[in-house]
């Protein structure tokens, strides 16, 4: 074959072979099963190059095959999901019913929720099942969803309300335990480990959402521990479930029990502690999370101005 240079095109080596549109592959056929490649190319010159590799590209497919993943519509797959062992065995009662209605709603529907809130759970769960399907060497004709931010809460209680939180909470031990996580702004989970921990005079050390923290002592949670004769031990979900029976019981709307935490900061700020101070207290990794947190709190303290 002469280009249009008048030189000479070289032959293709062995196991090259063009289709009828002039592509060049590579083909081989080993134990009776065949492999074509495509090199990607029309020019003689460059596929005669690329042969090596493309003769390397299949003894590798064939000595090191990789595991093809099985296709399986998204409806068939949350079959699966959903009775799997290895994954029910990690989850809770609610969860399994939350998953499971989130789920098989989205199979009918096809659509998310209206609320902005509602949406991130459906997207977050369902973006879990694609992932375990990706572990399991499926692939299915639903794409992974990008999760919403979470709105920021900015629920804290005022006077009226913490004053009843702090003296009207039924149970005199789990009253304790209110004034306990709103003296020291420690969440849930932290007071719960006290049984784990040496407690010192004016600090206490527990397993925060970062890791090891201090959490300092003033004499209001020094006294609750004098008073307290056995350090709590309740279960998350029980926290969680009586606190909102208490608000409920008092006539608080909206009420959750890290909002304690919440105006614990937003009180400190109030009163002048300086906000470097506050993060300490809170345990954040830096005073930027703390800025995140309550400067959409503190805006509507700033006094009336004009420009």
């Amino acid at each position: 074959m002469i280009t249009k240079w008048g030189q000479e095109m070289p032959k293709l080596k062995p196991n090259l072979v063009t289709d009828k549109y002039g592509n060049i592959y590579f083909r081989k056929q080993i134990n009776e099963k065949r492999y074509i490649i495509p090199s990607y190319t029309k020019d003689t010159r460059t596929a005669n190059k690329m042969r090596s590799t493309l003769e390397y590209q299949v003894l590798m497919e064939y000595y090191s095959p990789k595991d093809k993943k099985k296709f399986k519509k998204f409806s068939e797959l949350v079959k699966l999901y959903l009775t799997d062992k290895d994954v029910l065995n990690k989850w809770s009662l609610k969860t399994l019913e939350t998953t499971r209605y989130v789920i098989n709603n989205y199979v009918k529907t096809r659509t998310l929720p209206e609320g902005s809130e509602a949406q991130r759970t459906y997207q977050i769960i369902i973006n879990a099942c694609l992932n375990w399907a990706n572990q399991k060497g499926f692939t299915t004709d639903e794409e992974p969803m990008k999760v919403n931010k979470p709105i920021p809460r900015l629920r804290v209680f005022d006077d009226r309300e913490l004053s009843l939180l702090l003296n009207e909470a039924q149970d005199d031990d789990f009253q304790r335990f209110i004034k306990f996580a709103y003296y020291t702004g420690c969440r849930r989970g932290e007071i719960n480990q006290l049984k784990n921990h040496v407690l010192e005079p004016l600090r206490l050390k527990v397993n925060g959402k970062t890791g090891e923290r201090f959490v300092r002592l003033n004499s209001q949670a020094q006294q609750i521990l004098m008073e307290q004769e056995k350090l709590w031990d309740y279960k998350l979900d029980y926290i969680t479930k009586k606190f909102k029976w208490n608000a409920r019981n008092l006539d608080i709307r909206d009420a959750r029990f890290h909002d304690l935490r919440r105006t614990f900061g937003l009180n400190l700020l109030k009163g002048g502690m300086p906000i470097f101070q506050v993060s300490k207290l809170l345990g954040h990794s830096s005073v930027k999370t703390t800025e995140k947190h309550y400067a959409p709190l503190l805006i509507t303290d700033i006094e009336d101005f004009t420009i």
